[in-house]
């Protein structure tokens, strides 16, 4: 291509063009272009910018490294001039070769396409409608290629200022980047003065502040006239108590120090006593006798603060706590006695403890606590008369820690305390986090706080016995441990037994026995088991499950009966066989399980509902037991059974309940008996999750899928056909059920067809089971079908009933505006027809009263169980040829009945004529139809004394591929084999060639020995002369002379005959070339048939003959000559009837 560019510039020869294309580099070869255009360039851009063209390398190019640093060099989407160029090159190339092509397929004018050899072209313009149209496209892709490459040379000339045009790109960049600062600039400010629009804080009242200021007093402020305090004078003071207080403050401060105990470190001075106060303990005023610092303190008064404070010592108690605190004060100072205070205060705590203990046992807890006193201790044994708790016991013992270190001495650092032990069913317990309050002392308060833990623990160890269950790690129901350590007593554990309804288990918090609140009669027996067993957190949960299956059963068997379900807790299986059912799940899952058995009444004997109820899982069951079984057999009777996947957390026993579970136990057993029928059929079939807005949101049933191709499989080889219509995969949903008796199933199959445009004719229900939705082009087919029973085969028969409408409707399609359907529904099709020349020229409709030209209406009757019934409408010419036209509709060429009927219309009408003139006129030639098939009719005369047979044969025959009726006359049934032929001995056959035989009309011809009409017209003209011409032998008359038209049809092997010029014609109407088209297949057909002759042929009628038709002859030997004749030409009425399919 490059090559060629070059040529191209190269060929100028010095005249200049007009688009100056000396003057420009074509990107591919640079050296071409003259020398004095290279001075004009302009300096060429840095390496890799796209916008070199061959400049001399000597010559000075800008750097990107010397671009000033604000500005930035645009670099992005640039494409190389050469690269554009020798695209745009190659495109014009390949573009100009298609053109080529192009013209080349167009067709050449129409009189050089004639064939005729001595053209010879002239020197006037062609404007032929061809060559105008080469030339216009020519001239279009000129133009187009024209201003492409003017757009090429504009860019060319702009590459001569790349490095300028470069720079102005790059400065109008960043002139366009620094305008965008100040807009952004200015939002930036209103955004942040948006911003500070929080920080504002109100102005400052400077009125106010400056009459404040320069004024003394504000008369508008309130004045409150408070009253001034009194005077203190020294005359009031005590002298003697401020020096106390003095003393002691400097020896506290200063003496004692260092020796004064971290818990005296809180102390006041007052009115001559140093009073220090331990909270929660006591408060022990002190004084000094003497001002020196080495002299003792001295007790003043002792009170025990803790609550609830104990009485007032009395006076001898007194005395020994003041000598004895006194004595500490001497020998140890501060520290002795606080040691000595602190013991006798927890001492005192203790026998405070005791004290409400016993009162406390002598109250509201008599008979539960036994209370003992120690040494500085006090134990409390609670749940004292418990049964359970016979063998082990639960108390506490509270006692003073001395904190004594590892010498035995005490450590002065952490003083003695109260603690707390905790024996739990006899064992004690080393970590728990009880806090009892020793400042406000309630042996109540921690007695419940004690025995709300061991509750807690009894209750938490039977709840993780429970939680630990696959039925409830699996949620299928509910379990919760309720309960506060604040509030005494409760803790309880509730377990679900059915829907909302739960069994609350607690612990009475004096004597510890177990509690139950659950709505059965065998709560209380539950209760006293729960209250014997030596460890109810372990034995409890299976009793509670036990009380939760025994609650669920009563519950449905109460509830079931009004609904007509049967519920019964006996079951009809043995334990190993129901055994093997429950068990067939994970081992995790084999639990101690009862059984609770349902039925529905009107289900079949052999299918039940059970549910089984354990900790390892509730699961209802779907099970089918065989009816029949051996006497004295030792097998299992379960012929099959399968989990159903209800969800137990959530059961309800209302009527929504019962009747959902009907439903799904239903579905489940009839989409059982429909795979069951699919795998004995061995019809592909799968099930696939799908959402099902007919059933409840609970209900999850799965779709069927079958094969179409299966469905219509039945039918031999018509099965493939299905595809061409609907998809292939059928989905069949299960929509419900009707509480009939015996309850009916209902299910749905839904086709979607391929293409909607063909069943347009289509609105709604098309039978009462069967509808079809225009906007998506899908049919519902509803199917109903007893429990226990199949919907399959309904379905199969449902689908190819609707395949042979379908192959109806297409047919009618198919031939033309002829046919007109009037009404299909998947029980009758009713049609009318009538002459496709009547239909093609759009005439309007005759009165119903006249039989000319009128449509006829077909009723086909698809419900009868031996086949389409046909129903035809009174005073149809095809009325004789019922039996054959019943016989077409049930065979495997029915689909070719309404061609065959509207193709066959004028030779029936023709023979209808027939028959009226033999009923009208009793002294002309009595004339007799045989219809020996659809496509093969004898016409029978009887003429003169005695009387002589004429018969004349009328069959469709192809001729140069166009199908015709032919019409010759046959030898009679009754003739010997040694009579002479007809056509050469007696005087009928020269009135026939003279007359009829060589005659030409409209749409017929003679044939010397016959004569041929098309299928449209001609044949009731044909059939009308042969007639006239017969009766005119008879009755002597002037000879019958053909119609003559205007214009005769040409007929094959017809030489044409000079015309004077007429107007153009327009072309062929689509009827007359589906016509033609059916001529060529029956052409074909035929050929192959004759092929085939030594294959069986189907017989196309079956039966005995109508009453009402036409005389088929009455002699014994007429009938065997037509049931000879009829099976020799069996095959060629197949061909007929195969033949007459209109695309």
């Amino acid at each position: 291509m490059a090559g060629a560019f070059r040529m191209e510039n190269g060929t100028q020869n010095g005249v200049r063009s007009n688009h100056d294309r000396d003057g420009w580099t074509n990107g591919v070869n640079g050296e071409a272009t003259k020398q004095e255009h290279r001075s004009e360039k302009g300096k060429g851009v840095a390496s890799g910018s796209g916008m070199e063209v061959g400049y001399p390398a000597n010559e000075p190019q800008v750097k990107l490294e010397e671009l000033p640093d604000e500005l930035q060099h645009i670099t992005a989407e640039i494409v190389p001039l050469n690269m554009l160029l020798s695209r745009l090159a190659q495109y014009s190339h390949g573009a100009l070769q298609d053109q080529i092509l192009r013209l080349e397929s167009m067709p050449l004018p129409q009189n050089q396409s004639n064939g005729s050899g001595n053209y010879h072209p002239t020197t006037a313009e062609d404007i032929s409608p061809e060559s105008l149209e080469k030339k216009r496209m020519l001239l279009n892709f000129i133009q187009d290629l024209h201003t492409r490459w003017v757009k090429a040379l504009v860019l060319t000339d702009w590459s001569k200022n790349a490095d300028q045009v470069g720079k102005l790109i790059d400065i109008r960049t960043h002139l366009a980047a620094k305008l965008e600062l100040f807009s952004v600039a200015i939002w930036e400010m209103i955004k942040t003065k948006q911003d500070m629009l929080w920080a504002k804080i109100p102005s400052p009242d400077l009125k106010t502040a400056l009459e404040v200021l320069s004024r003394p007093k504000i008369h508008w402020m309130p004045d409150f006239d408070y009253l001034p305090l009194p005077e203190v004078t020294p005359e009031e003071s005590n002298a003697w108590i401020e020096e106390v207080n003095t003393l002691l403050s400097a020896r506290l401060s200063l003496e004692e120090f260092e020796r004064i105990p971290a818990p005296f470190s809180d102390y006041k001075i007052d009115s001559g006593v140093a009073t220090f106060s331990v909270p929660g303990e006591f408060e022990v005023d002190l004084t000094i006798g003497d001002d020196d610092f080495e002299k003792q303190f001295w007790f003043i008064d002792l009170r025990l603060i803790f609550r609830p404070t104990p009485p007032e010592l009395s006076e001898y108690a007194r005395l020994v706590a003041e000598m004895k605190i006194n004595n500490a004060l001497g020998a140890d100072g501060l520290l002795g006695a606080y040691n000595y205070l602190h013991d006798l205060a927890l001492t005192a705590k203790i026998g405070e403890f005791t004290r409400q203990a016993r009162q406390l046992r002598a109250g509201r807890w008599a008979d539960c606590l036994q209370v003992e006193r120690l040494n500085r201790a006090v134990a409390v044994h609670y749940w004292a008369n418990r049964s359970h708790s016979k063998g082990s016991k639960s108390w506490i013992i509270l006692g003073v820690n001395s904190s004594k270190g590892e010498d035995g001495r005490p450590d002065p650092q952490y003083p003695s305390y109260i603690t707390l032990r905790w024996f739990r069913d006899s064992i004690e317990v080393k970590d728990f986090d009880i806090t009892f309050d020793v400042d406000d002392i309630s042996m109540e308060s921690l007695l419940e706080t004690v025995i709300t833990r061991h509750i807690e623990h009894m209750l938490s160890s039977m709840y993780n016995k429970l939680a630990s269950k696959p039925r409830y790690t699996q949620k299928q129901g509910r379990l919760t441990l309720c309960g506060s350590r604040t509030t005494p007593g409760d803790f309880t554990l509730k377990m679900q037994v059915l829907d909302d309804k739960d069994v609350t288990v607690g612990m009475d918090l004096y004597t510890g026995a177990f509690t139950l609140q659950a709505q059965s009669p065998m709560a209380a027996d539950v209760q006293r088991r729960l209250n014997t067993f030596v460890t109810p957190a372990e034995e409890g949960a299976s009793v509670l499950e036990l009380l939760r299956c025994h609650y669920t059963t009563t519950a449905l068997m109460s509830r079931a009966k009004s609904i007509r379900w049967m519920v019964s807790s006996r079951s009809p299986l043995s334990m190993d066989e129901m055994k093997s059912i429950v068990y067939s799940g994970p081992p995790s899952a084999r639990e101690s399980f009862q059984t609770v058995w349902m039925k529905k009444v009107g289900w079949n004997p052999q299918w039940f509902i059970f549910m089984s109820m354990s900790l390892g899982g509730d699961q209802w069951w779907l099970v089918e037991m065989s009816t029949q079984q051996r006497q004295g057999a030792t097998g299992t009777r379960v012929k099959m059974f399968t989990k159903m996947p209800m969800a137990t957390e959530q059961l309800r026993l209302s009527d929504q309940f019962f009747e959902n579970l009907t439903l799904y136990a239903t579905g489940m057993i009839a989409q059982i008996t429909d795979l069951r029928e699919l795998h004995s059929k061995r019809m592909a079939h799968t099930t696939r999750e799908a959402v099902n807005y007919s059933l409840p949101a609970q209900i999850k049933m799965p779709t069927v899928y079958v094969r179409l191709s299966d469905m219509l499989g039945l039918r031999g080889s018509k099965g493939d056909r299905g595809l061409c219509w609907a998809q292939e995969y059928i989905p069949i949903v299960f929509k419900g059920v009707q509480a009939e008796n015996p309850m009916k199933i209902i299910a749905e199959a839904k086709l979607t067809v391929t293409n909607r445009r063909k069943f347009q004719f289509l609105k709604g229900n098309v039978d009462h089971d069967v509808n079809y939705n225009s906007q998506i082009g899908q049919f519902s087919l509803r199917l109903r079908g007893e429990m226990g029973t199949t919907v399959i085969t309904l379905l199969t028969s449902r689908i190819q009933a609707l395949d042979k409408l379908i192959e109806l409707v297409e047919a009618i399609g198919r031939a033309g505006k002829a046919v007109v359907h009037q009404s299909v529904t998947l029980r009758e099709v009713v049609f009318t027809y009538s002459d496709s020349i009547t239909a093609e020229s759009g005439a309007p409709e005759q009165p119903l009263s006249t039989n000319a030209r009128r449509p006829w209406r077909v009723r086909l009757d698809l419900t009868k169980e031996r086949g389409v019934s046909v129903d035809l409408e009174a005073g149809n010419p095809h009325y004789p040829a019922i039996d054959y036209i019943r016989d077409m509709a049930n065979s495997p060429d029915f689909e070719n009945l309404p061609s065959w009927l509207v193709l066959s219309l004028p030779l029936y009408r023709a023979l209808e004529k027939l028959e009226e003139k033999r009923t009208s006129f009793q002294d002309q030639p009595v004339v007799t139809v045989l219809h020996r098939a659809l496509n093969w009719v004898t016409i029978r005369y009887l003429l003169g004394t005695p009387p002589r047979k004429l018969n004349f044969e009328i069959k469709p025959r192809s001729r140069q591929g166009k199908l015709m009726w032919h019409i010759h006359r046959v030898v009679d049934s009754d003739a010997k084999a040694t009579d002479v032929k007809p056509e050469t001995s007696d005087e009928f056959n020269k009135v026939l060639v003279e007359r009829v035989w060589t005659a030409n009309g409209n749409g017929f011809k003679g044939l010397t020995s016959g004569a041929a009409a098309s299928l449209e017209q001609g044949i009731e003209e044909l059939v009308a002369l042969l007639d006239e011409s017969v009766r005119s032998m008879v009755s002597g008359g002037p000879p019958v002379q053909p119609p003559q038209p205007q214009q005769q049809q040409q007929l094959p092997h017809h030489q044409p005959q000079p015309q004077p010029p007429q107007p153009q014609q327009q072309g062929p109407t689509p009827q007359q070339l589906q016509q033609a088209q059916q001529a060529t297949r029956f052409q074909q057909q035929m050929q192959q048939q004759q092929r085939q002759q030594q294959m069986p042929a189907a017989n196309m009628h079956a039966g005995s003959p109508h009453p009402n038709m036409m005389s088929r002859g009455q002699s014994q030997q007429g009938q065997q000559q037509r049931q000879q004749q009829q099976n020799n030409n069996q095959n060629y009425g197949n061909s007929m009837a195969n033949a007459l399919v209109l695309d």
